[in-house]
């Protein structure tokens, strides 16, 4: 459990080379073409406090996985409101997983077999939180593109919640 902290440590105290690196990567990929709206700064700021407390985001607890969920429909119903398409902003979430996991294995610290299960434990991790985070992010990108009338309801978003709890609470 150690090693999986130390990763978590060296992401976090990285956040900002790690987020101007996302911004770059995210104003240079064709697949991503909508943020280019976003100002650089605007963008750092999208990812930034995310990297910074990833610690707090991967652990898993019911309680954290609701706030998760909340915070994620907010970011796809601004990305909605802002012109993103989702798989733009499935790409953005997609590369910022990618980059934090290159960035481990590109740091050098996994050098044995039990730092590579360590690994693999925190690649678990880290997928297991951005699977959620795109989840919810189409479901809040699609709830404001929608006019149908149960996305706009007042408890939609705790049946969605409800219906995704089985695959949220992993011992």
């Amino acid at each position: 459990m150690l090693l999986i902290n130390r990763f978590i440590s060296l992401i976090e105290d990285h956040a900002e080379s790690l987020s101007m690196k996302w911004v770059q990567d995210v104003r240079t990929n064709h697949l991503t073409e909508g943020y280019s709206v976003y100002t650089r700064d605007a963008l750092h700021d999208i990812v930034y406090t995310r990297i910074r407390k990833l610690g707090e985001w991967i652990e898993k607890n019911e309680g954290r996985d609701r706030l998760i969920a909340q915070h994620f429909c907010e970011i796809g119903a601004v990305r909605a409101t802002s012109g993103i398409k989702a798989s733009e902003m499935v790409y953005s979430l997609m590369l910022e997983r990618d980059l934090l996991w290159h960035y481990i294995l590109d740091e050098g610290i996994v050098t044995e077999g039990v730092d590579l299960n360590r690994a693999i434990e925190f690649s678990n991790r880290l997928n297991y939180f951005y699977e959620k985070a795109i989840y919810f992010a189409l479901v809040g990108h699609e709830k404001e593109q929608s006019c149908t009338p149960d996305m706009k309801e007042e408890g939609f978003f705790d049946k969605i919640f409800e219906g995704f709890k089985h695959w949220l609470i992993v011992e």
